[in-house]
Parts: structure tokens; sequence; C-alpha cells
């Protein structure tokens, strides 16, 4: 069995295999990843009054993306199912990528919420028994339940 290490680096060793073009445009990805990070940890620093936007435009981003990334998860599980109910091994390849990209999408959709709290540290109030939770009423809470 290969450890994480070797595994990281044959997957970067792929990623990057490819023409000029190719990479500079793997370059120009992770450059963009790289600013997002540092305005990430610039609104952990200074609070969610660095983005500039009002509370109705963040929470309008915050739930369409959310919406779209939970419809993303339910599409793919949608599409592995009827492999799983019928027994088709023949559509084995697609129940692989059917199974990544729906837990890509709720890994991404779990993001959102972590971002949408403000500060990562607030993560513990989600978590039913631990934190005040606000269930009923809260609708950051019932997507909490969602995922």
């Amino acid at each position: 069995m290969q450890s994480l290490g070797s595994f990281l680096s044959d997957a970067l060793g792929a990623m990057f295999r490819g023409d000029r073009r190719y990479q500079l445009w793997i370059t120009a990805l992770s450059a963009l990843v790289l600013v997002g990070c540092w305005q990430y940890v610039d609104q952990l620093r200074f609070g969610l009054v660095t983005t500039g936007m009002s509370d109705q435009v963040s929470w309008g981003f915050y739930i369409a993306n959310f919406a779209f990334l939970v419809g993303v998860a339910a599409s793919a599980v949608l599409l592995i199912i009827p492999a799983y109910v019928f027994n088709r091994k023949d559509a084995e390849e697609v129940v692989l990528l059917g199974e990544a990209m729906a837990v890509a999408a709720v890994v991404s959709a779990i993001l959102f919420v972590i971002v949408d709290l403000g500060r990562p540290d607030r993560l513990w109030h989600m978590l039913p028994l631990l934190g005040r939770f606000n269930f009923p009423a809260s609708m950051l809470a019932w997507d909490v339940v969602v995922l």
C-alpha cells in the first residue's frame, strides 16, 4: 500500500504533466487559489468587514453557492444509485466519478458553512449538544443538519 506522501507526489507530478499552455493554466489557477487563501486569512484577521459586502449580499452569495453544491451532490448520488441497485459492473468508472463528485460537493458545501460563520473557531456552536445550536430558528443550523 502506498503512503500518503508518495500518493500526493504522484498526483502533483501527474497534475503538472502537459504542454506549456497547460502548465501556464495550472500555474495561473494555483496563483488564484493562493490569492484567495491570502484574502481569507485577511478576513480571519480583520473580520467579515474586509469583504465590503452587506449582510444581504454575503448571505445571498452563501445560499446560492450552498444550494448549487447540494444540488451537485444530490445529482451525483442519483447518478450512482442505479448502478448499485441494479448491480451493474460495467458502470464502475461512472460510479467512482459520481462518488468523488458527491464527496467534493459536500466538502465544499461544508467549507461554505465555515466561511459564512466568519471564524472557524465558532464551528463548535453548530454541533448539537456541544454549542448553542438554535436548531428550529436558524437557517444555518438547517444547512448543517442537511450536510
